[in-house]
């Protein structure tokens, strides 16, 4: 199986650090040009430095999920940049509430979460489906979380902002298959990343137990596999493959990365 998505204009949102980095590594080590951002100036400097060592074609921008002007400036950049956007990587990270459990959140918890997963991903998909339509080709992804499919209480705000991709890539795929735009939403496993660490870490905290005890029983040991995801290799490799004309026929669908992680079928 030869797979070559060399030349493809991609477009990675929170992707300074964790996951969103790497995969913007895999698709740069494809022969992909690469668009990064993040909400910090200094992360997208840094991650700039550090990318460009594998290949030129990458380009980064400060850029605030929950605003739209925000986003119309990040995607017009991306444009000016790359003349163009064929695969679209809706990542994003974790409200600065969570973990938290339901009536720990304010409304404003809420509307934060609400326009960080969902708004922005609606907001997104309209600055970027007229071009990919008009080229009769594109891949949309929304990254999220297997949690979507097995809620956890502690993430309450993501598990319930979240859940509306699904729909919506379901939708979407009816409205964009004719143009061989596909739509997916892959819902992620444990990935060993600071973001992850941190929300852990919070959780060990507020239970009042050792962070290594919470990661091995609330992650290792729920995994089949044994071992956390690795996001190159494993993420990566999916959103490549996906993004070639072998994944051509996947769309509208979610799918799982998690190790056997989750019990629901």
């Amino acid at each position: 199986m030869n797979i070559d998505i060399s030349g493809k204009r991609v477009l990675v949102t929170a992707s300074t650090e964790g996951i969103g980095k790497g995969v913007a590594e895999a698709f740069l080590r494809e022969g992909c040009n690469v668009i990064i951002s993040s909400r910090s100036e200094e992360k997208v400097r840094k991650a700039l430095t550090e990318l460009k060592k594998i290949s030129p074609s990458v380009w980064g921008f400060t850029a605030d999920l929950t605003d739209d002007k925000s986003l119309e400036s990040l995607v017009s950049k991306s444009f000016e940049i790359m003349h163009g956007i064929d695969i679209l990587i809706v990542n994003s990270g974790n409200p600065p509430r969570e973990p938290s459990y339901f009536f720990e959140n304010s409304m404003e918890d809420w509307e934060y979460s609400i326009k960080l997963y969902l708004i922005s991903a609606i907001k997104l998909v309209n600055l970027v489906y007229e071009y990919m339509k008009n080229q009769r080709w594109g891949r949309i992804f929304f990254l999220s979380s297997w949690t979507v499919k097995e809620p956890q209480r502690i993430f309450s705000l993501a598990d319930i902002s979240r859940a509306s991709l699904i729909q919506m890539a379901k939708l979407l795929s009816k409205e964009l298959g004719e143009f061989n735009i596909t739509v997916n939403v892959i819902l992620m496993g444990s990935f060993e990343t600071e973001g992850a660490k941190k929300s852990l870490r919070k959780f060990a905290e507020k239970i009042g137990e050792p962070i290594d005890v919470v990661w091995k029983r609330e992650v290792l040991s729920q995994i089949p596999l044994g071992r956390t995801g690795r996001i190159k290799e494993d993420l990566g490799s999916l959103l490549i493959f996906l993004s070639s004309d072998y994944g051509s026929y996947i769309t509208g669908t979610t799918i799982l990365i998690d190790g056997g992680m989750t019990r629901s079928i």
